[in-house]
This record gives structure tokens, C-alpha cells and sequence, in this order.
């Protein structure tokens, strides 16, 4: 059953029922005490995209705050300098993470990397081989990049490429410092899985008009090459080219982009 046909059918159940399905899927805090307006958002959580809102780390003390584009942009100046931008937050089909403001960029102005480690097939890493079974369900990029890098930190693999630099550079990625914004960006970013890049290239459209307005057009996810955090093989690895959302397994010798996310394990409103 598509996700179209699941939310027609959840909005003809009663309340109970509704309740007792949206548990079912992960939606947890979901009770008889929660308002039917709130159990309607759900619902379209469920089967597609909620919403998008901009992520901001507030400087007083850390805490990750979302708003919309209308609550951010009728704030006063001397309100948003409170807070520091650091990516956009999508809700949808289930999940929910924040998808940094920016692609990856090295010391030297690159913006492509090596997935590393040619030739070896990562142990606590499963590959995702001929039928790709699961592949699209795919969303624990943080502990594919906690394996990754820990596996191949220092390896210099059979064609000389050292560690893990689509890994590391996730891992890496900082959307403000100390130094230039007044705090340390702490959020933990990682390599996204294939079903975070799935749901990023499916959205795409809406998700580049949001970084538009937020943080310019060159921050846009771009029609490239993005590399994910799962091995096909010890030779290669998945990732999504995103004119289309074409995915393929590519050679861990190549270059692809890295757009870094971090993960929400709640699914509250």
C-alpha cells in the first residue's frame, strides 16, 4: 500500500483506531489525550511531508530551537541574533532530521570525497548488495559514521586513499564556531543513510526553497553526486545523484558530495 492510500485509510478510522495505527508506526506519545487537530498533523507526518522549518542553535545556552519561515521572518533583528542558523529540519513519511545548511567544503575549497576504504568491507556495517532489500529504509547514519570512521581511522586502503573522508567530513562539518558566531557548534553531524538522501532528494524542490530564502542559492542542494553512509560491497558504496534521485552503488575510489545530517530520535510535534 502506498503512503497516498495509508493516509486515506487512517483518516477514515475513528479516533481510537487512528491512535492505535499511528502507535503502531513509531508515533509513540500519541494517547487519547491528544487533540485531533495534533492526530491529523500525525497522520500526515505518516504518509509524506509535515513540514520543513530552519534549525537554530540559540546562544544562551545551546538548545536546538526550529521555526517556521514565517515565525523566523516577522521576528525583530535584535530577536534572531539570539539565535545562529544551522540547517533545516524535515518532517516526513515517519522520520525526522535536520539536513545541514551546506555541503561539505575541505581545507583547500573541494567539495567532492572519496568514500575510502577500497577493498575492505567494513564489519558492523551491512552491505546492501544484488536486490537491495531495505536500502530505501535505511536511517542510522549516525552509527554507520561512528563505524566508518572508527574502522578506517589512519588505513590507507589498496589504492592509497587514508581513513574515511566522506565520513570524516560529516563528522566535521560545523554550522558556526566559537569564534565567528559566539558558540560551539555541538550537534553531532554524521554521513547520511540512503533513506535520509531518499527523503532529501524527494523533497528536494521544497527543501532548496527554504535554503534559498535562509542561507542563498549557493547552498542548495545541488543536482550532483551525494555519497551515503552504506556499503554495497568492499569496492563501493550508495549514493543518490540528485537531478533525479537516480541511485546507484559507486566505486569508493570516486568523488560525490556530502551533505551532512543529524538525527531527531523523537517523533513529537
Amino acid at each position: 500500500m502506498d503512503k497516498n492510500n495509508a493516509n486515506a485509510m487512517l483518516l477514515r478510522l475513528n479516533k481510537q483506531d487512528q491512535i492505535s495505527a499511528l502507535q503502531s508506526i513509531g508515533f509513540t506519545v500519541v494517547n487519547e489525550n491528544t487533540p485531533a487537530s495534533d492526530i491529523a498533523k500525525y497522520i500526515r507526518w505518516a504518509g509524506g511531508l509535515l513540514d520543513l522549518s530552519l534549525a537554530t542553535l540559540r546562544i544562551e545556552d545551546g538548545r536546538q530551537v526550529f521555526f517556521t519561515a514565517s515565525e523566523w521572518n516577522s521576528m525583530s533583528a535584535n530577536n534572531r541574533s539570539k539565535y545562529i542558523r544551522i540547517g533545516i529540519r524535515l518532517r516526513a513519511e515517519c522520520r525526522q532530521f535536520i539536513i545541514a545548511k551546506s555541503d561539505c567544503i575541505d581545507a583547500g575549497g573541494a567539495k567532492t570525497f572519496k568514500w575510502g576504504g577500497y577493498g575492505i568491507d567494513i564489519r558492523g556495517l551491512k552491505n546492501y548488495g544484488n536486490g537491495n532489500q531495505g536500502l530505501y529504509d535505511t536511517f542510522d547514519g549516525k552509527e554507520n559514521t561512528d563505524v566508518i570512521i572508527e574502522t578506517l581511522a589512519g588505513v590507507r586502503d589498496s589504492l592509497g586513499t587514508v581513513g574515511a573522508p566522506a565520513a570524516e567530513a560529516a563528522r566535521a562539518y560545523r554550522g558556526c564556531t566559537l569564534e565567528s558566531d559566539g558558540i560551539e557548534d555541538t550537534t553531532v553531524w554524521n554521513l547520511s543513510a540512503q533513506g535520509e538522501l531518499m527523503l532529501m532528494a524527494k523533497y528536494k524542490l521544497q527543501i532548496n526553497e527554504l535554503i534559498t530564502s535562509m542561507f542563498g542559492s549557493q547552498n542548495i542542494i545541488t543536482t550532483d553526486w551525494y555519497w551515503s553512509s552504506i556499503e554495497y560491497d568492499s569496492a563501493s558504496a550508495w549514493g543518490v545523484n540528485m537531478t533525479g534521485g537516480g541511485v546507484a552503488a559507486g566505486n569508493k575510489t570516486s568523488a560525490g558530495r556530502v551533505r551532512p545530517v543529524s538525527a531527531i530520535d523523537s517523533l513529537s510535534l
